[in-house]
């Protein structure tokens, strides 16, 4: 009977550890919670003071510095945002560029396939540009479209 008894104690031991343990569960989460609110509470009171601020309410020393560093830390991230746009511009501007140079090189390719085909068909054509393939009159030093130098034109 001993061993029953000692069976059905652990068994209450083990029931009383996790009711405890619910509860202080339980309770931890209503705390954490109660925390939350708090910075919702504080986040809120922040915005007054800040909203008093941007309209021009003369705050106490303490809230005054501190809306100042906020102004600071907002002029560096416009600075940051202008530095990021430049990148950005740079980076297009010299993808347009190797666009445009593979365009060129492109049309400088069919330029020059097109001449071996008229040359192996014995037809004389009339000069094309190398930049961008487009008929050249003659006599003429730059292209008319491109503004590449003529072939044999003197530079």
């Amino acid at each position: 009977m001993a061993f029953f008894d000692k069976l059905n104690e652990m068994a209450k031991q083990v029931s009383e550890k996790a009711t405890d343990s619910l509860e202080t569960n339980k309770l931890i989460s209503d705390i954490n919670l109660t925390k939350g609110n708090i910075q919702t509470y504080q986040r809120e009171l922040g915005e007054y003071y800040w909203a008093q601020f941007a309209v021009g309410t003369q705050l106490d020393e303490e809230a005054m510095l501190i809306c100042d560093k906020i102004v600071a830390a907002q002029d560096k991230i416009r600075e940051l945002e202008a530095q990021i746009d430049q990148i950005k511009a740079e980076s297009d501007a010299r993808k347009a560029e190797r666009e445009a140079e593979k365009a060129e090189r492109k049309a400088a390719e069919k330029a020059a396939e097109a001449e071996k085909a008229a040359e192996k068909a014995g037809i004389e054509r009339d000069p094309v540009c190398p930049g961008c393939g487009a008929p050249l009159a003659e006599g003429v030093k730059f292209c008319g479209q491109c503004g590449t130098p003529a072939p044999g034109a003197a530079e």
